[in-house]
């Protein structure tokens, strides 16, 4: 056959659930497109519940995700628009009926009879409620180290399940690495805590300042609990130690500073003048933080103004990546950009200088590349390219390790030689059979999301443990025909609007900048959905391949070919097969079959689903039909 033919796929469920690709990107399945089709049709309450339905911390991330759901979002590619504002959405919702809204549900269990339309996942709340009903389950005890994401994730979903469940946390607070290595000017802790209060009024017993390996150790939690998880986080930063000059004193690690401003302690050793290496996200953050340190209570413009005691005026940061490699979030690099902290990329460090035994300048070479032909971390630098920056603080943010004194004397947990558990990417179980982990310190810095997805694995797999039963999980799937489907006027024209900010001058140390989407606005943001589960479905034995559909499409989606022009895996031969009894292979433009029949190609990554084909279509041959799925889950008989 011709190599140029159309390659044409015949859509199975998959391929379906694919479509949708902001719920297909998400680690922990949820339906944004739900959510933000309530929100569209002023369904606040439906809206919150379907983005709560999988995502315990739906709160949390409403704050400070990192959205993989936008960055898949077929917004983005329709004429070279933005992707929808997923994650700021979701805030809008959480904050009208989240548990730090004042509508917030009496319990986590209440649904408040609330009808969704969405497509559910095997580890949703209604999911787990159900599955903690089936007769004859065994009870069990679970201890949780850590009440990150990861870990009031999995203390969620097993408080659920019906188990006792004891959550170990070595800081005074919950929230893991959200609360202590993320500014309170990004993350709003008061919501956050009512977030943990929803859990903990499931049942779950939180035990604050306990440090496990030192207070507790592992393996007496052990012998007191029929099983474990492990989500701490890395909390630890990494350094540079043989750097020249890294014992001269005004040298920090950026978790550190973090941690400290977090706690509320004063802070007396940012100078004046900081140079911050990294260019992720944590270097953001500790950039943005040196500005607010020992202001609080004073805006920025206040706080670098002259006369200022405490914090930097000055921030400089560098990093090994060109512009376009930075890996902070545009968002954060964008308010980075807005308060004046200055940014030198494709610089690596060389050495410190100092004088009396403190930091007085930086000395850097220019990096040309920071990864092999292979994609690995191997930076290379320009020789005689040294230059040399004044400062009196330096701030490391390139990369953070785990504290593992908590595994000692388990000696049948196992630890990569790089610093984090060998553990089971599918189930979180560790190389002790009782034992699981998930999150940072089990498959590397990743986003909090990732962090929720691993605790729900995790909780999952715990319950066979205890249970001594697989889980299976039953997918069902549904169509229901649209017959007055239309998109919103105008919906194509309106442009991504970022969330409202406070004033770069305005800000302080302790309010958070981003401000939440008036409902006007959220409206037209929530509207600029494509509503990717919506299809154009085809009833071929209707065409009268009239064209009309072709003709009218204003995104060139469709095409009327004949057999022979198209090529296919295995599920293609078969259906042509199955309608013209001749293998496709064997159709040519000779043949008489060719001639009267054809093929109805359609690019779903272009449609918008504006149903101008079946309102063209003269003999209803075109139907607009929406697709959902719901994942039950169970046990194995």
């Amino acid at each position: 056959m011709s190599n140029d033919r159309y390659q044409v796929k015949v859509p199975t469920v998959d391929d379906w659930r694919d479509m949708v690709a902001c719920q297909a990107a998400c680690p922990v399945n949820t339906d944004a497109r739900g959510y933000i089709m309530a929100l569209a049709a002023g369904n606040y309450e439906e809206g919150y519940q379907i983005s709560r339905e999988p995502n315990p911390l739906s709160s949390m991330c409403g704050q400070v995700c990192g959205a993989p759901c936008e960055t898949a979002c077929r917004r983005g590619s329709i004429n070279e628009d933005d992707p929808i504002a997923i994650r700021p959405l979701k805030k809008v919702l959480t904050e009208a009926y989240g548990p730090e809204a004042v509508n917030k549900p009496k319990d986590a269990r209440d649904f408040q009879d609330v009808e969704r339309d969405d497509s559910n996942s095997r580890w949703s709340r209604t999911n787990l409620i159900n599955l903690a009903k089936k007769p004859d389950r065994k009870g069990g005890k679970a201890a949780i180290i850590g009440a990150g994401p990861a870990g009031m994730s999995a203390a969620h979903d097993l408080a659920l399940l019906g188990y006792e469940v004891n959550v170990y946390e070595a800081l005074p607070y919950s929230g893991g690495m959200v609360r202590y290595g993320v500014p309170s000017f990004r993350v709003d802790w008061g919501k956050m805590d009512e977030e943990a209060k929803e859990i903990e009024d499931l049942g779950v017993n939180f035990h604050y300042n306990t440090r496990i390996g030192k207070d507790i150790m592992l393996n007496d939690l052990r012998k007191d609990h029929d099983a474990v998880f492990i989500g701490v986080g890395l909390m630890d930063g990494r350094d540079l130690p043989k750097i020249e000059g890294r014992e001269n004193i005004g040298i920090i690690l950026a978790v550190d500073l973090l941690l400290d401003y977090n706690l509320g302690k004063e802070i007396d050793y940012i100078g004046d003048n900081v140079i911050v290496v990294g260019g992720g996200d944590v270097a953001m953050d500790a950039a943005r933080t040196s500005l607010r340190v020992g202001n609080r209570d004073k805006t920025l413009a206040e706080a670098t103004a002259n006369g200022a005691t405490l914090g930097a005026r000055k921030v400089r940061l560098m990093a090994l990546e060109s512009w376009d490699e930075l890996p902070a979030s545009p968002l954060e690099l964008g308010e980075a950009l807005e308060e004046e902290i200055e940014m030198t990329p494709s610089l690596g460090p060389n050495r410190i200088i100092g004088e009396d035994g403190k930091v007085t300048g930086f000395e850097t070479k220019d990096c040309s590349s920071v990864f092999n032909k292979e994609g690995r971390f191997s930076p290379t630098f320009v020789e005689g390219s040294e230059k040399t920056w004044e400062c009196d603080t330096i701030i490391f943010a390139i990369g953070q390790q785990a504290d593992l004194d908590l595994v000692e004397g388990a000696d049948d947990i196992e630890v990569h030689p790089w610093g984090i558990f060998n553990t089971d990417r599918e189930t979180g179980q560790t190389t002790a059979p009782d034992v699981f982990a998930g999150g940072d310190v089990a498959f590397g810095a990743s986003l909090i999301i990732n962090a929720v997805r691993d605790g729900h694995n995790a909780a999952l797999s715990i319950d066979e443990y205890l249970q001594d039963k697989k889980h299976e999980t039953t997918v069902t799937s549904n169509w229901t025909n649209l017959e007055d489907h239309i998109m919103p006027e105008n919906w194509t024209k309106y442009q991504r609007e970022n969330a409202p900010t406070v004033h770069p001058g305005e800000r302080d140390g302790n309010n958070q900048i981003e401000i939440v989407y008036p409902n006007e606005q959220a409206y037209t943001q929530s509207i600029r959905c494509l509503e990717c589960s919506v299809n154009t479905i085809f009833k071929g034995d209707l065409c009268i391949l009239c064209n009309g559909c072709v003709d009218v499409c204003p995104w060139d989606c469709l095409k009327i070919v004949s057999l022979d022009q198209i090529a296919g895996d295995e599920t293609l031969h078969t259906v042509i097969e199955a309608h013209t009894g001749v293998p496709l292979n064997e159709i040519d433009k000779d043949h008489e079959i060719n001639e009267s029949m054809a093929v109805m190609l359609k690019d779903d990554e272009a449609c918008t689903r504006c149903a101008l084909c079946a309102d063209r279509c003269p003999t209803d041959a075109i139907t607009m039909e929406s697709f959902r799925f719901d994942e039950t889950l169970g046990y194995k008989e």
